[in-house]
């Protein structure tokens, strides 16, 4: 399964990249999307206050604690079942990294969190939500794991429709939670996006490469 070969992947890295500059240079001028208000008050009328509990632990695995309990296990399955190396610094440089890169780009953009985030402990900024971006990386990385190691092409699918889906339900947290506008959940998750299908695409080289040197030597 190769991911950088994929006509779609491309369009979906093109289509994230539109939508990230887009949404971006609306928020850097210190204005909210056409849909932020209108978003977030569903979503949070949506959920009554007794839903914050639950919310908050689903928040957890998209913090640092989280991503790095979760990170550990995948790399100790990388090292001790796949033996792959390659693997191991891939998913390590793209989480590590993409964690700084979300904090630098936070800092350029500068937009203040929602006036309501007080639920939250989050004193960063606001844009792209950390949550979301290295959430995406981390649980789409390794839903690309496992599906590269599966056969059968619906288990693929499963596996990429399940790691969405708990990233949606983190990305919903954090709207829940007062800690985010609509729009930087989805900056997260573009910008998350055209991240994984770098490092990925990288990934994918070196282990061709890898390979090739392997079969020369023999």
């Amino acid at each position: 399964m190769r991911i950088r070969n994929s006509k779609t992947a491309l369009a979906l890295v093109v289509l994230s990249f539109v939508i990230l500059i887009y949404t971006i240079s609306i928020v850097k001028n210190g204005k909210n999307l056409f849909f932020d208000e209108g978003v977030q008050n569903a979503i949070i009328n949506l959920f009554p206050d007794n839903s914050h509990g639950f919310f908050k632990f689903i928040s957890e695995f998209g913090d640092k604690i989280g991503i790095g309990a979760i990170a550990i296990i995948v790399i100790a399955w990388l090292w001790i079942r796949r033996r792959d190396y390659a693997g191991m610094a891939a998913f390590v440089l793209s989480v590590g990294l993409g964690n700084e890169f979300n904090k630098i780009i936070k800092e350029a953009v500068a937009r203040p969190r929602p006036s309501f985030h007080e639920i939250t402990d989050a004193n960063s900024m606001s844009f792209p939500s950390g949550h979301a971006m290295v959430g995406f990386i981390l649980y789409m990385f390794i839903a690309y794991l496992i599906a590269s190691g599966l056969k059968n092409k619906a288990q693929r699918w499963i596996a990429a429709a399940v790691a969405f889906l708990f990233v949606l339900l983190i990305g919903v947290s954090r709207i829940v939670l007062g800690a985010h506008y609509p729009s930087d959940i989805i900056g997260g998750y573009t910008l998350g996006l055209i991240w994984l299908f770098l490092w990925i695409t990288i990934y994918e080289i070196v282990k061709v490469s890898l390979n090739k040197r392997g079969k020369a030597g023999q």
